[in-house]
């Protein structure tokens, strides 16, 4: 189909998207006015391929104007010139000199004398495509709505699109008197503002011949018209009596179709869209034949209701043979069952790893060296370590302030630093997939604390020994499922749980960021004499503060100012502007306020002791630093005799090593899933066995060591491929939509930015006493709320708040009820709600549970969701990124 919203003798030449038909189209006025005499007439009836080479070139008062043919290859190539200008200067070339302009044609027969123009067009043309009644959920709508009261003209005898729409108009005013249709306001909008009665917007279906040629079909058009006459979309036809000339493209037009829609009204709501619904159902030369021979509206609809049932079923069928082929080319054989293609995946063990180190072997090389021979690579490898730099160090620091709060500083800032460097070190030069990013995470901190209170309440034994043991039966369990290929499983974890799972992770940044802020105003926000309000006043300034620069920041990519590159450029120091702003603030406007810094002593940050020092596993009985803590968290009480590990320690730590494990798997699959996404366009390939393996050598060493441990996070691992990837920017119906081009696949960037980390530790404790506690959970708030824009969920969530007219045209609106985009979203905000009650609800052992809740929503979306939303709604809603 061709949007074509004018079709005058202008409008032939002075669009950017022309057809390879139009060799043969003549040059006259339109909307059926009577043509002018031959003596009256602007330029000569004739066909342009007379006049024009393929390409002319000429300048005109020191302009340079290119004339191409309509008959050159392609759509689009007819060049943004005046037509009438640039064919009389082409004609006139000939009999007058190339610089005389003044528009005097008296020596050229064909071309009267003018002396300026009086207005113009602005004809718009491009192609879009028929409407898949299967795939885009309005189409069947779009005709019901028509047939519960269709409106038809019969033998309509207006030989001028003037005659033509009033009569329509009037015919819809009598037949549906509740409208208050307001006829002569309504013309308005069917018309040209130039008052030759021509259509300023319409929708004609495009053939192809055996020739390859476009040729317009012109035995209809479907008129579009906006207008705030009428309040929902109003569709009537007129069955002409004989064949109207409505201009070019227009010569024999037998039946009209006319769309009135609101003003202001849902994209999948709109004129276009519901043309597209008509074009594509009178695309069947036969149905528009039958309809022509129509004598009744109610024959005429029931043979549209015919038509459309045609239709669909016509599409559901390709559908139908599209999937049955797409999954056999996925499964090769149907008669296997799911469970049994699994099984022969993996088998024997270890298989599916020793591939992943054969397909990532080739690449090893060229992980270091792409992209180095390019000036804008390397700039893109600079601000991405910068900003992998700062998303690493200020978070690990504030883990490792949480860390410290809840294993009494077994576990503090100096070994979350020394574990990050280490861990993000080996993953980079060993993983399989060097753009995931490894980093402890929130769910990482809350099972160090359920470490700690079996440790310290159940069993009373040797932290960081009982902390040893479970890391070690982590690590084992995690080889076992590298060496099984179990990773295979997360074939049927869907969008749905990734999203489900990013969504928590920035949730619980901000539950974290919010405790912190809050304990503050409980302990300080007071009446008692002992209370300094300005203190938490400043901690709200400082971690809002922060908040608010970093967005306005990372936000500026989207304003006008500067170009496009160095708009980007800037957001990528948005992090660490912020905090270096308010560390400033902080540190010197406040310097009379007790903010809490990293040389406050229950941090321990002071260099009193070296983070390398390794203190033995104490099997047999507890450190003297163990009985430090026991009695810093009885406050000073009697404390209970410290106990040996004996086997029921021993048996729960490998219990609890396996619900770690099962986190690890969890979380780190899926955000190497994010990562590997094919909307990535990631060339070297995955390698989710290989990575099992990696994080769980690099664990059983940070387990022997008591620093805390690690794995493949969100959202940091999605926001570091983007932050190496070209984007480029798509509009689609008005909406800009960004693509991925490419994305450079390298190891330099967290490499380099772990040992930076690595380096921090020398920077203890200065320059890092100078940020403020609040300034990094203000960096938490930051990475958690610019991360929702990625995700679709937060979309959806968002659209359930939004105007129906301003939704964007995305493929699902298109595809997809109204009603069951919205159920969807329901049943997944559902699941998040209980993965935050148990994650959030202050119940040590039910925390254990997360792992399995994350694991049970993967059948949920199998074979659960299915039961209340349609299969082909989920696939739209729920398929690839």
């Amino acid at each position: 189909m061709i949007k074509n919203p004018a079709a005058d003798h202008t409008q032939d030449l002075a669009n950017g998207q022309s057809n390879q038909h139009e060799g043969q189209v003549t040059l006259m006025s339109n909307g059926g006015s009577p043509p002018a005499p031959q003596s009256k007439r602007m330029v000569k009836q004739d066909t342009v391929g007379d006049y024009l080479d393929d390409a002319d070139e000429m300048e005109m008062d020191g302009v340079d104007v290119e004339v191409r043919s309509p008959l050159s290859p392609g759509l689009g190539n007819l060049s943004k010139v005046l037509a009438v200008k640039s064919m009389a200067t082409k004609w006139r070339k000939k009999v007058i000199k190339k610089n005389d302009l003044n528009m005097a044609f008296s020596d050229s027969p064909h071309v009267p004398q003018v002396d300026a123009c009086h207005a113009m067009y602005w004809t718009k043309r491009r192609s879009v495509p028929l409407k898949n009644y299967h795939d885009e959920a309005r189409a069947e709508k779009d005709i019901s709505k028509f047939l519960e009261n269709p409106v038809v003209l019969f033998k309509v005898r207006g030989q001028q699109w003037k005659d033509i729409a009033h009569e329509m108009l009037e015919n819809i005013r009598v037949l549906k008197p509740s409208l208050n249709l307001n006829v002569e306001r309504t013309y308005k909008c069917l018309i040209s503002g130039a008052g030759d009665y021509t259509i300023p917007e319409l929708v004609q279906g495009l053939v192809y011949n055996q020739e390859s040629d476009i040729i317009c079909e012109q035995s209809f058009v479907v008129v579009l018209g906006s207008t705030p006459a009428v309040l929902e979309t109003q569709t009537s036809f007129a069955i002409l009596k004989n064949s109207v000339n409505l201009g070019a493209l227009m010569a024999e037009v037998k039946m009209i179709c006319m769309i009135l829609s609101p003003v202001k009204s849902k994209q999948t709501k709109s004129g276009i869209e519901v043309g597209r619904t008509y074009t594509t159902l009178l695309s069947d030369l036969e149905l528009r034949r039958r309809l022509m021979e129509s004598k009744t509206p109610a024959e005429f609809a029931a043979i549209v209701k015919e038509g459309c049932t045609h239709v669909m079923d016509k599409h559901t069928e390709v559908y139908k043979q599209e999937k049955v082929m797409t999954q056999e080319e996925e499964e090769g054989d149907n008669n296997i069952s799911p469970v049994t293609k699994f099984f022969r995946d993996i088998m024997p063990p270890g298989k599916l790893l020793w591939r992943d180190i054969k397909r990532r072997k080739k690449h090893y090389i060229s992980d270091f060296t792409e992209g180095m021979d390019s000036w804008r690579s390397i700039k893109k490898y600079g601000t991405s370590i910068i900003f992998l730099y700062f998303t690493l160090l200020l978070p690990t620091m504030a883990f490792g302030v949480l860390n410290a709060d809840n294993t009494y500083q077994e576990i503090e800032t100096r070994k979350a630093i020394l574990a990050q460097a280490f861990g993000g070190i080996i993953f980079a030069l060993f993983a399989g997939q060097p753009l995931s990013v490894v980093q402890t995470t929130i769910p990482i901190v809350l099972f160090i604390k359920l470490v700690w209170t079996f440790s310290h309440d159940l069993f009373n034994v040797d932290f960081l020994t009982f902390y040893t043991l479970v890391g070690l039966w982590n690590g084992f369990f995690l080889i076992v499922i590298a060496f099984t290929g179990v990773s295979q499983i997360m074939a049927f974890c869907s969008r749905s749980t990734e999203e489900i799972v990013g969504i928590f992770t920035s949730i619980a940044f901000i539950v974290d960021s919010m405790k912190y802020v809050s304990k503050q105003f409980s302990q300080y926000w007071c009446e008692e004499s002992g209370c300094d309000r300005s203190v938490a006043l400043a901690v709200f300034i400082v971690t809002f503060g922060t908040l608010f620069i970093a967005l306005q920041i990372y936000n500026f990519k989207w304003s006008p100012f500067l170009s496009s590159g160095k708009r980007k450029l800037v957001a990528e120091y948005a992090l660490p502007f912020s905090v270096l702003v308010m560390s400033l603030i902080g540190s010197y406007f406040m310097s009379n306020v007790n903010l809490e810094t990293f040389t406050d002593a229950k941090y321990e940050m002071e260099p009193t002791y070296s983070p390398f020092d390794y203190r033995p596993m104490k099997f047999y009985g507890c450190s003297e630093d163990h009985h430090v803590e026991r009695r810093a968290a009885t406050d000073g009480e009697a404390e209970e005799p410290c106990k040996a590990i004996g086997a029921a320690s021993f048996i729960t730590s490998a219990a609890l090593g396996f619900i770690v494990s099962m986190l690890f798997f969890v979380e780190a699959n899926l955000a190497a899933s994010m990562v590997n996404n094919p909307h990535n366009k990631l060339k070297k390939g995955s390698a989710y066995h290989l990575d099992m393996l990696t994080t769980a050598i690099i664990n059983i060493i940070l387990s022997i060591f008591g620093l805390p441990w690690m794995h493949a996070c969100l959202p940091t691992s999605p926001m570091h491929v983007r932050g190496l990837a070209d984007v480029e920017e798509k509009v689609e119906l008005g909406y800009v939509k960004e693509i991925v081009v490419r994305v450079r696949e390298t190891r330099i960037t967290t490499l380099i930015a772990n040992i930076l980390v690595f380096i921090s530790l020398l920077m203890i404790p200065v320059p890092l006493e100078y940020i403020p506690i609040p300034a990094l959970y203000g960096v938490l708030l930051f990475i958690a709320i610019s991360s929702l824009s990625d995700f679709q969920l937060w979309e959806r969530v968002l659209l359930m708040l939004t105007e129906q007219t301003l939704y964007p045209p995305i493929h699902y609106i298109r595809k997809v009820p109204q009603k069951a985009v919205h159920t969807f979203t329901a049943l997944q905000l559902l699941q998040l709600g209980v993965l935050c009650g148990l994650s959030f609800s202050g119940i040590a052992y039910l925390k254990m549970l997360f792992p399995f809740i994350i694991i049970a929503l993967i059948p949920i979306r199998k074979f659960l969701i299915p039961k209340a939303i349609h299969e082909d709604h989920l696939e739209a809603l729920d398929g690839s990124h």
